[in-house]
């Protein structure tokens, strides 16, 4: 595993999530796990673009199924590293947001909190404004309810994810 990989497990491990890519629901916590870690300040270094479940990188689900691979031959690479305290903090906002025990209800509400930030901060949408979130979900497929999304806005606010 490169640095990065080793740093998605790590960041899961943190996260006390169990890295799994067996299903759909894994491969979108994955993805928007790792979106929301570098919209605190953990840049790992992938980018971003909009596709049927919100923000989506191509280059994190191929590390995805890298470390998949390599964590099932058994590697005891992962022992000699750990997150410094720094990335540990920052983590913490997440590590909130993933204490769903359903991995449905987990997959969602990451979806949702990465689907708004990604409307807020690349297509500049007014965070302020939530039935335009709401309006703009709703063309994209996405069935949040209003509800929803100002808890996500509420909380994306609250850790520092938005302005």
């Amino acid at each position: 595993m490169d640095n990065k990989q080793i740093a998605i497990k790590l960041i899961y491990d943190n996260l006390g999530l169990e890295f799994e890519m067996n299903t759909f629901q894994d491969r979108l916590i994955l993805q928007k796990t790792i979106y929301l870690v570098q919209t605190l300040g953990v840049n790992l270094g992938y980018h971003y673009s909009w596709y049927l479940k919100g923000p989506y990188s191509t280059s994190l689900a191929s590390d995805g199924f890298t470390i998949r691979d390599e964590l099932n031959t058994g590697s005891d690479e992962l022992k000699s590293w750990k997150l410094d305290d720094t990335i540990s903090s920052k983590l913490e906002s997440v590590r909130n947001w993933c204490d769903e025990g359903d991995k449905e209800l987990l997959a969602k509400k990451l979806e949702l909190y990465a689907s708004v930030h990604f409307l807020v901060d690349k297509k500049q949408m007014d965070q302020n404004d939530v039935d335009q979130l709401v309006s703009t979900l709703h063309e994209y497929g996405k069935n949040f309810q209003t509800s929803e999304v100002e808890e996500a806005v509420k909380e994306l606010l609250q850790h520092g994810a938005i302005n």
